[in-house]
């Protein structure tokens, strides 16, 4: 198989998960009205998924071995593609169970894929081949930010919904035939032990570089599920932007992502360290989010735009040059554990902040300040890892 063929195959399956987790928070104004909910609620949601997708990934890495990282994607697209079709129905017990089955779904995707290319690719490319892989969330934020609007306005939110859960469903029939050579390393053989969850927890906390890597994925993921989970709302009831038009500045912050994320992961290998990188996307996302703070609905169209863009190239930048680092300090045969293990705290982050903003929003009435905590958050995590005593 060419050595595209992994890349592209994990690229693809991480675009078609992430277009399931992206799908509900871009209806969350049409949806939630409908249903008679606060669209702020939207931050529990992430939060229910971000907590099911730690649990399912911490434990991922067993069933990976054991079962095949492309086999495992496969059960977790049809996962996402099950909850998603839950949460069309409208019903909330139903919407809270689809939550966590899609959260279920999504948790395995990336140590499988780490799984895969961290066999398949070179150490001298992995930065910019885990990158590429990465951009598969802002590719399913900017066809979600460009299509969803407009399929809800045609055909409702529900049936919106039901389209995304079925395209799911096609990727798993796509992703067969490279089952075969991408899973050929599996064991059926291997046992499954409470210390295998356990043991890559406590690698990261007790080796340096993964626990500060930890601490700042922590931030850096609550800081993009902010951002990406309220922007549409944020610029639609503050700023006063129309519904199509917001998402369609959610589309450019994820598009410009994409180039992002393939680019940071190019400087990290050819210039700077992994780390520096991720000091400098933090410190910008955190800047940006403080901007985003003070927005008033006298700033034109264009320098929203322009200012979302930046967020966006930074707070959904950083992904593809974390994920390499991990990779890069994981003990041999251990990356999609590790990966798993470092994900927890990622997640964590993804639950976490989300319902802290939705807690200060509906503490202050206001969106503004909870981007400009969790932008000084993420300027305090980028200069602790800045003037850590052990640089890369």
């Amino acid at each position: 198989m060419k050595s595209f063929a992994p890349s592209a195959m994990m690229l693809s399956v991480a675009v078609v998960s992430a277009l399931v987790l992206n799908a509900v928070p871009i209806l969350a104004p049409v949806a939630a009205e409908a249903l008679s909910f606060s669209p702020e609620w939207i931050g529990y949601f992430i939060s229910i998924v971000y907590v099911a997708g730690m649990i399912a990934a911490l434990v991922s890495g067993n069933f990976i071995i054991r079962f095949g990282a492309i086999r495992i994607s496969q059960l977790g697209l049809a996962l996402c593609s099950l909850g998603l079709a839950l949460v069309a129905s409208g019903n909330l017990t139903l919407i809270v169970l689809g939550a966590v089955i899609m959260g279920i779904g999504y948790g395995p995707i990336s140590p499988a894929s780490s799984h895969v290319l961290g066999r398949t690719t070179s150490p001298e490319r992995r930065s910019l081949a885990f990158s590429i892989r990465q951009t598969g969330n802002p590719i399913a934020g900017f066809l979600a930010g460009l299509a969803i609007p407009v399929l809800v306005v045609v055909t409702g939110w529900q049936i919106t919904l039901f389209l995304v859960a079925a395209l799911t469903i096609v990727f798993i029939w796509v992703a067969e035939p490279f089952r075969r050579e991408l899973d050929s390393d599996r064991l059926a053989t291997s046992p499954f032990s409470l210390s295998q969850i356990t043991q890559p927890i406590k690698l990261v906390f007790m080796n340096r570089d993964l626990r500060e890597l930890g601490i700042v994925s922590f931030v850096f993921c609550g800081l993009q599920m902010i951002l990406t989970s309220y922007l549409v709302t944020y610029l639609t009831l503050e700023i006063d932007i129309s519904f199509v038009a917001a998402g369609f500045v959610l589309a450019m912050t994820q598009l410009v992502s994409v180039f992002a994320r393939v680019f940071w992961g190019w400087v990290a290998d050819r210039f700077l360290s992994p780390r520096k990188v991720m000091v400098i996307l933090g410190i910008t996302m955190a800047t940006c989010a403080v901007l985003t703070g003070i927005l008033t609905s006298t700033w034109s169209y264009g320098m929203i735009m322009l200012l979302m863009v930046i967020f966006g190239a930074s707070a959904i930048g950083w992904n593809g040059v974390y994920m390499a680092e991990v990779a890069r300090v994981s003990p041999p045969g251990m990356i999609a554990s590790t990966t798993g293990a470092s994900l927890f705290f990622t997640y964590l982050g993804g639950i976490v902040c989300p319902s802290g903003f939705a807690f200060v929003i509906m503490t202050t009435g206001s969106y503004h300040y909870g981007f400009i905590i969790f932008g000084l958050l993420a300027l305090v995590a980028s200069l602790n890892l800045l003037f850590s005593k052990k640089q890369h």
